[in-house]
């Protein structure tokens, strides 16, 4: 690709203007000149000059006259880059304190002059280009109908064979071929059963009603006549226990197919890099997973109940047909050619409709998911209606493609209608002329008109058949082409064992960017050692996160190595990479569920002590305990329920029980008050004790105690060291602190050039650790034992604490951290201060423990504080108006309640409990649902099913 053959003029026109030289290290062309004129031009660079030459001079003036058009001494040259632009892209020179256009690419280029622009960077400072031709460039377009592929690499959707999604289908199908085979003979028997009924008919109009055979008397006509009634009515029978059999075997496999194929999309989402993400809307994905998948569910019922049983009964019927009359069978053809050019001329022009009509459906669904998302800031700029106009285009979208489709298919419809009626009049003439001669018995005729609706039924399913299958095609396509996305980020074959990961991580020359020639990174180097605490600042946009990122391994670097314990991190398994790496990031995520599930949603395995204590450290333990439920609070969408800082915290503590030998804390404290984030730092000084830890903050005052800060700058690390060595710098950091400094007087830059100054003593930092270290344990849970603490009784009804160092807390009342999962376990006592906050005294592990007294004594003021109405059994539920009227039965007696239809107000209370509001926030409790009576949980879960 970078040694393409030069022409002789090219070379020519090199040495007349003394530019050529030898060897040519790099010659290769593009499409475009400098103008934007589709015109082939040349890039060749020797140890010396690089030169851009024209085979062509512009406007034609001399056709296929070379001439150089620009050209550049490598000595002069500052730095080659790639810059892109609308629909095209320059390669460029940095010459005398500008930049140079050498010349211009069309984007279909950008990927292969972005390795020249490398090439000629290495030049410019080893004086050499290494061979780089083995390196194959990703493909961007299609090699059948060059269309721009999606992703580069990626199947093309437009050249997806039809045979290929009918071949997965089959290996979907393969495992269900028993139930299968089944439904093909039950299929057989209900055409069979279907056939049997006007050879009945006719039998019963020629040779009963007519009194055909007159040797019979009336008593064994009518006896002949119960039985042919009866044949018909086993007919019948027989056929709806089959088609109810087989409709239930379809169901069952169906949705089988269906369970499979969303789990596999699931699967392939999560083996997905997050590039892909940030190229696709999630409402989009979410159609796909949630929808489309949905047409495979109707496959096997299409195939045996559909498509196969059409094309079976036609054959079936058509043989009657022939076998009652085959000269009226041959007019009942008439229609069929006339159906099958009607369904290909359907299947040709209605097909790209739907495909239109399904992508606007998941544009709908991705704007909705979108604007929702976002509500809070729809609200907060009254941009309501801007967002109603918007949804009401896309939503036009939707209306006229749909519109489209249902346009062309009632046409269609209505065609294959007109011309299946022209052909029963056919045979009403034909045949009724031949009953009228007496060559043809009216029994005869209606059994071969009753075959006909039979026959013409089918081949009316089978033209709407082109309507499920463009529906059904269109939903695969889109399913496989998720399902075939290159993942971009793969697990080695046989991946490299790091059991004890010590830390050690090291970014090796790396240059990386979210659009490949458009880097973040540019050559970045560093080390950091086990246990260091490196701190991380520069300019937004600077590539602070983009570390995380790469890290992580949520993207792979364009060039060079991450190394984790000297392992390159694409030699790692990624779930043993990120098992090392615990991140908060700087936009804090939970999960629709309860607390508890948020905390330990790192470390399933986690045990209550180990969480509490990451809580508490975590500054989260006293904001969780204010919440109603404790541990158990019920959080909404993202974290409804919690303020930002409370979501900052929790992730924070997230990640400290997570316990990673690498720590990277992005913005962790961003979201948090500066009192919070004091007592976070407070803590952290322990807990990254022994730890690598990266730091990235805004707030510079914070990265104060880091052994080394690295300040970044468009993406190139410019300056590194202490905070004492930086600020004495004068440098880039310096400044931004001068800056930080400006906007917050509290700490000037002068206070740290005096802490820079007054390097502490190694006696002062070890009395600072020992300091760090007391005020860790302030941030560690107190266990209350009944060998260290007495409870008893206060005066005026309160409750007393006594602790082993006799300290007595008065007026203490209790709080239950899980009181849906352990009502009988850890109970936090705690009392009020003067100015109204809350002191936790300590935290009893499980009251069962402790005497008698102290028991009654806890539980009584758990009484106090949770007022909890619990239904032991359901006596009437009735829905009115979107509200729901409860009688039910408590401890205290029947009780009647109204509470909203929503599920909003209900809330999970322990794995199979729910806690249901009514309309004034009373709280009625059913501790486990599956205790209720058979008839009674039936009832209650008829309309509480949340």
């Amino acid at each position: 690709m970078l040694h393409e053959e030069l022409p002789l003029a090219v070379k020519k026109e090199l040495d007349v203007q003394g530019l050529n030289g030898v060897p040519v290290l790099l010659s290769t062309s593009t499409d475009l000149s400098l103008s934007g004129k589709p015109r082939r031009h040349w890039i060749v660079a020797t140890h010396a000059n690089v030169a851009a030459v024209s085979e062509e001079a512009e406007g034609g003036a001399t056709p296929h006259a070379p001439r150089v058009e620009s050209h550049v001494s490598v000595s002069d040259v500052q730095e080659f880059r790639t810059q892109g632009a609308v629909g095209s892209g320059f390669l460029q020179a940095y010459v005398d304190d500008h930049w140079v256009d050498l010349a211009r690419y069309s984007n279909a280029e950008a990927d292969r002059f972005h390795r020249v622009a490398r090439s000629l960077e290495e030049l410019r400072t080893t004086g050499a280009i290494a061979a780089v031709d083995g390196e194959p460039l990703l493909k961007t377009h299609c090699e059948k109908c060059s269309q721009r592929l999606p992703t580069p690499g990626e199947a093309c959707p437009r050249c997806l064979p039809r045979k290929a999604i009918i071949g997965r289908l089959g290996q979907m199908l393969w495992p269900y071929r028993a139930t299968a085979a089944i439904m093909c003979g039950l299929m057989l028997v209900a055409v069979a059963a279907e056939l049997a009924p006007p050879k009945l008919q006719q039998y019963l109009v020629d040779d009963i009603l007519k009194g055909g055979d007159k040797t019979l008397d009336p008593q064994s006509l009518l006896t002949a006549l119960l039985a042919v009634v009866s044949a018909l009515a086993l007919a019948r029978i027989v056929l709806s226990v089959v088609n109810f059999a087989k409709g239930r075997l379809a169901t069952r496999v169906g949705v089988a197919l269906t369970f499979d194929l969303r789990a596999k999309l699931v699967e392939k989402l999560h083996t997905l890099g997050l590039g892909y993400y940030d190229r696709h809307q999630v409402g989009s994905i979410t159609s796909r997973v949630a929808y489309d998948s949905e047409v495979i569910q109707s496959l096997l019922q299409q195939i045996t109940g559909g498509f196969l049983l059409q094309i079976v009964q036609v054959t079936a019927v058509g043989v009657m047909l022939f076998t009652l009359n085959p000269k009226l069978a041959v007019y009942t053809l008439i229609p069929a050619p006339l159906v099958i050019a009607g369904s290909w001329f359907f299947w040709k022009r209605v097909h790209p409709k739907h495909y239109r009509y399904w992508d606007s459906s998941s544009k709908q669904a991705g704007m909705l998911t979108g604007m929702l998302s976002g509500i809070r800031v729809v609200k907060a700029f009254a941009q309501e209606e801007r967002e109603y106009e918007r949804f009401n285009r896309i939503s036009d979208y939707l209306r006229s493609s749909r519109i489209r489709v249902d346009y062309s298919t009632a046409a269609f419809s209505a065609t294959m209608q007109l011309i299946f009626s022209l052909g029963g009049l056919i045979v009403w003439y034909v045949g009724g002329r031949d009953v009228l001669a007496g060559k043809m018995t009216l029994g005869s005729l209606m059994a071969f008109l009753a075959y006909l609706a039979m026959f013409y039924t089918p081949l009316a399913t089978l033209s709407q058949f082109t309507t499920w299958l463009t529906n059904f095609l269109t939903g695969c396509q889109r399913v496989f082409e998720l399902l075939d996305t290159p993942v971009e980020s793969t697990d080695p074959a046989e991946p490299v064992d790091l059991p004890d990961v010590k830390g050690r991580i090291e970014f090796d020359k790396v240059t990386f960017g979210y659009e490949r020639h458009q880097p973040v990174l540019r050559d970045v180097s560093f080390a950091i050692e086990p246990g260091e605490t490196i701190g991380i600042v520069g300019k937004s946009g600077s590539g602070k996160t983009t570390l995380v990122n790469l890290l992580c391994r949520f993207y792979d670097v364009n060039e060079g190595r991450v190394l984790v314990d000297g392992v390159d991190v694409r030699q790692l398994a990624a779930h043993q990479l990120r098992r090392q790496v615990g991140v908060v990031l700087q936009e804090p995520f939970m999960f629709r569920g309860t607390i508890w599930d948020n905390l330990i949603y790192g470390l399933p395995t986690s045990d209550k002590e180990q969480a509490i204590a990451a809580a508490k450290a975590a500054q989260s333990h006293e904001f969780i305990l204010n919440s109603p439920l404790g541990y158990d609070t019920w959080l909404g969408e993202r974290g409804a329920g919690l303020s930002g800082g409370e979501r900052q915290r929790l992730s924070i503590a997230r990640a400290i029980l997570y316990d990673p030998p690498i720590l990277v804390l992005d913005e962790a404290t961003s979201s948090v008050d500066a009192e919070s984030e004091q007592a976070i730092q407070q803590a952290l000084k322990a807990l990254t004790r022994g730890r690598t830890t990266i730091a990235i903050a805004h707030r510079l005052s914070t990265l104060r105690d880091a052994h080394r800060i690295l300040v970044f700058d468009r993406g190139r690390l410019v300056e590194q060291g202490s905070h004492e060595q930086l600020i004495a710098e004068n440098g880039r950091y310096a400044k931004l602190v001068r800056l930080q400094s400006q906007a917050s007087p509290k700490a000037s830059i002068d206070d740290l050039l005096e802490k820079a100054e007054d390097a502490p003593s190694d006696e002062a930092k070890a009395t600072a650790e020992h300091d760090a270290a007391l005020e860790a344990k302030k941030f560690l849970p107190r266990w209350l034992l009944p060998d260290d603490a007495e409870i008893c009784a206060g005066a005026r009804d309160t409750m007393t604490a006594v602790l082993a160092n006799d300290q007595v807390f008065r007026g203490v009342f209790a709080v239950n951290l899980f009181p849906a999962t352990s009502p009988e376990d850890y109970i936090s006592l705690r009392v009020w201060t003067r100015d109204g906050e809350q002191q936790e005294i300590g935290i009893l592990r499980n009251l069962n423990e402790w005497p008698a007294e102290a028991q009654r004594l806890v539980r009584s003021a758990l009484d106090r504080r949770y007022f909890l109405q619990t239904i032991e059994g359901v006596d009437a539920i009735s829905l009115e108006l979107g509200h729901l009227h409860c009688d039910v039965r408590t401890p205290h007696g029947p009780r009647r309640f109204t509470m909203r239809w929503s599920q909003s107000q209900v809330q999970d209370f322990g794995e199979r409990g729910k806690m249901l509001l009514d309309l004034d926030d009373n709280r009625f409790l059913v501790p486990d649902v599956q205790t209720l009576p058979p008839k009674e949980r039936e009832l209650f879960q008829r309309y509480v099913y949340w």
